[in-house]
């Protein structure tokens, strides 16, 4: 009977300890913080962002595809693949939800349709299927565009979770996660 209580008691312990490690692992994930953007780093960017002349950068034929693209003919059927996050390419595009997050509540904010015949292209559409932004995909960057044509925002991968995020006049905004959090450069959470 000694032997079963023991027993009983180091199995207990066992559990209540990998309890206790399996939520300090759930709040590790939470506290992560984002890489911090250094001095050197923001240079690069900046540099980047002038040597390539892109806030200055015309798109050629910018307007004509704000025009044929104004409105998504399958808003309704989109939105509701964005809301079930359903990915996949379907007749030739596929639909990516940009969501925020506000206290642990996942709000869709607008969608994307990226068309297979033309990949470093993002339609950003409202939830209403009104275009809102044209995001051109460089190698090393996205240009977002307004649906007035006016450049909007920079974005660099810092890696698959956080971007740095300029405004189209060069100015930087912050490092953003995939969850839609703002954090300065230094890694602090905005409000």
């Amino acid at each position: 009977m000694k032997n079963f209580i023991l027993l009983f008691l180091f199995y207990l312990c066992l559990g209540v300890t990998q309890n206790i490690s399996a939520i300090a692992g759930e709040e590790e994930a939470k506290t992560q913080q984002p890489p911090q953007i250094t001095n050197e780093k923001l240079r690069e960017y900046k540099n980047f962002i002038e040597e390539n002349n892109i806030k200055e950068k015309e798109i050629p034929d910018l307007k004509n595809e704000i025009s044929s693209h104004e409105k998504d003919p399958n808003y309704k059927e989109n939105v509701q693949r964005a809301l079930k996050e359903k990915t996949n390419s379907i007749n030739g595009y596929r639909v990516r939800p940009n969501c925020g997050q506000k206290n642990d509540i996942k709000i869709l904010l607008n969608y994307s349709v990226i068309y297979d015949t033309e990949p470093s292209k993002e339609y950003i559409y409202s939830v209403a299927g009104k275009l809102y932004q044209i995001a051109y995909i460089y190698p090393e960057y996205k240009a977002v565009y307004s649906n007035l044509g006016k450049l909007t925002q920079i974005i660099f991968p810092l890696d698959e979770k956080y971007f740095c995020i300029f405004s189209g006049k060069g100015a930087l905004y912050g490092i953003v996660d995939t969850e839609g959090n703002l954090y300065n450069r230094s890694g602090t959470m905005q409000e």
